[in-house]
C-alpha cells in the first residue's frame, strides 16, 4: 500500500509539474538554438531583415512603459549598427486611449529614429496576432524579434510558425525590475506559453483584426497606414539624414 501510495504521490507530482511548466519548457527548447540578433552581421547591398518588436504596456502618462521602452531601445541599437532596416512595432489599440504601437513610434523618432523606417501594426493584440500579421499584412520574410528575456521563446516559436524566419532574438533584461514584478511577469508567463504552443503547433488561429497589405519598404504606405493622431509627430525621414 506505502508504495503504491508513493508511486501515485510521484505520478501526480510529475503531472503538476508538465501542466504548470511544460509549455514554458516546450517553447525554451524549441527556440533554445535561436541566435542573439545582437550577434548578428549587418546587412549587405541587397539585404533586407525587419526587427518586430512587441508592445508592453503604457505609463499612466500615455508613455511607453519602462518594460516597454527596453524593448526599443534594443531595437534602435539594432538599427543604429545595421543590423536590421526595419522597425515593426506591434501591440495593443483596441481603445482609443491605450495607442501602443503609436507611443512606441513617438518614443523611438525622438531618439533619432527616422519616422520612414518604421512600421506600426495597430492590430497587434497578442503574440499570434503581432507574428501573422507581420507575415500577412506587412509582408515580413526575415525578422529578428525583439522582446523581454522572459517571452523572448515565444516570439521565436510563434513568428516561426506564422510563416517568418527568425534570424535572431534580442530579449531584454529585466535585471533591473523589482523581485515582485520579474516574478509575476515569469508566472504570468506560465500560462501565456501553453497559449503559445496552441497557437503555434495546433490551431494557427485567425488574427482578431484583418488589414490590407502595406509595404514596409514604402515610405508613402506607411505614412497612409498611420492613424490621424500618429501624423502629426515631429519626424525625420532617413532622405534628411546627413
Amino acid at each position: 500500500m506505502g508504495r503504491r501510495f508513493g508511486l501515485t504521490l510521484v505520478a501526480c507530482s510529475l503531472i503538476v509539474v508538465v501542466a504548470v511548466f511544460g509549455g514554458r519548457i516546450a517553447l525554451r527548447v524549441a527556440a533554445a538554438g535561436t541566435p542573439d540578433g545582437r550577434n548578428l552581421a549587418p546587412l549587405g547591398t541587397g539585404e533586407h531583415r525587419v526587427a518586430i518588436i512587441f508592445g508592453a504596456g503604457l505609463s499612466p502618462g500615455g508613455k511607453p512603459s519602462p518594460l516597454l521602452d527596453d524593448r526599443l531601445k534594443a531595437g534602435e541599437d539594432l538599427y543604429r549598427r545595421g543590423i536590421v532596416d526595419r522597425l515593426l512595432m506591434t501591440g495593443d489599440n483596441s481603445v482609443v486611449e491605450h495607442n501602443e504601437p503609436g507611443a512606441m513610434r513617438r518614443a523611438s523618432i525622438a531618439r533619432g529614429i527616422p519616422a520612414d523606417v518604421i512600421a506600426v501594426d495597430y492590430g497587434g493584440r497578442r503574440t499570434w496576432d503581432s507574428c501573422a500579421r507581420a507575415k500577412q499584412v506587412f509582408g515580413v520574410t526575415d525578422a529578428v524579434v525583439v522582446s523581454s528575456d522572459f517571452h523572448s521563446a515565444r516570439t521565436v516559436v510563434v513568428c516561426e510558425a506564422a510563416g517568418i524566419r527568425v534570424r535572431g532574438v534580442v530579449g531584454a533584461s529585466t535585471g533591473r525590475f523589482g523581485l515582485g514584478e520579474r516574478t509575476r511577469w515569469r508566472i504570468r508567463e506560465l500560462g501565456a506559453s501553453w497559449k503559445g504552443v496552441y497557437d503555434a503547433w495546433i490551431s494557427h488561429p485567425d488574427t482578431a483584426v484583418k488589414g490590407d497589405p502595406i509595404d514596409i519598404y514604402d515610405p508613402k504606405d506607411l505614412e497612409e497606414s498611420l492613424a490621424p493622431g500618429d501624423r502629426d509627430a515631429p519626424t525625420r525621414s532617413t532622405t534628411s539624414l546627413p
